[in-house]
């Protein structure tokens, strides 16, 4: 009885997120309100967010990634512990910026962060070189970080903190989840070749701050785990780790989660 009521409903679910039809994409205005995250970004650019971006809370976030996107509520968490750190129960997207909160250096797509070029735009030649680190049509596991890598390199002398680390392992690999055809559910054992995103989604992502439904991007038809993104990150940490060894007669340096 229960598998009679379980199984229609997760087969409308399906079809309910294959069907979805994304609202219309909106550059924002000169007073709109733009930071370090292409997705808080493009879910504002498509009005799942406020397109002032201005007023954000983490509810709004979470909401956004639960009915919109169809990710669990824990991939709010970095919104909350901003709006924490921060001391305010919303803020502008820009706020976001502040360094050592939510912003880091070594960004997939964009500048560090100086007091006097705080980057919020994507850097196109930075896009560019991420593409060209994939000699395939897909940004993969061996490509992203082979780019992880090598911004970190061109950051120093400054480093990513062990929290720094985390987080951009883990946008890394929410690159690569968001942006596949059939997001990997972690519970099946995937392959790590499942883990890649087509670099014309990719590119138009990251340039645009847009879904590229033309390049076939939709919502994930099945929610999308917060352990689904941990098969891909532990990928990038053992690619960077190899690729680090490879290049360098010194003992390979650990990268951790």
């Amino acid at each position: 009885m229960f598998l009679s009521k379980v199984i229609p409903f997760a087969v409308f679910a399906t079809a309910a997120y294959a069907s979805v039809q994304v609202q219309p994409w909106m550059p924002p205005g000169p007073n709109d309100s733009r930071g370090p995250c292409p997705m808080l970004n493009t879910l504002a650019n498509h009005d799942y967010l406020p397109h002032s971006g201005r007023n954000i809370s983490a509810l709004l976030i979470e909401n956004a990634f639960i009915q919109f996107l169809n990710i669990e509520a824990g991939f709010a968490a970095a919104a909350k512990d901003f709006a924490e750190a921060w001391g305010h129960e919303t803020f502008d997207l820009d706020d976001l910026n502040a360094p050592d909160i939510l912003q880091h250096i070594a960004s997939l797509t964009r500048d560090d962060y100086t007091s006097q070029h705080p980057h919020l735009k994507p850097n196109l030649l930075r896009i560019e070189r991420l593409m060209a680190d994939s000699p395939t049509l897909f940004i993969n596991i061996d490509s992203i970080a082979k780019t992880r890598l090598r911004v970190e390199t061109e950051s120093m002398p400054s480093a990513l903190s062990k929290n720094q680390t985390n987080a951009a392992l883990f946008e890394a690999a929410m690159v690569l989840v968001m942006m596949s055809d059939h997001s990997p559910d972690a519970e099946f054992n995937p392959p790590l070749s499942a883990y890649q995103g087509p670099k014309d989604r990719i590119r138009a992502w990251f340039e645009q701050e847009r879904f590229p439904t033309e390049f076939g991007w939709k919502p994930s038809a099945r929610t999308i785990k917060l352990a689904d993104l941990n098969p891909a990150i532990d990928g990038i940490i053992k690619s960077m780790e190899r690729q680090d060894y490879n290049r360098s007669p010194r003992v390979a340096q650990k990268f951790s989660i």
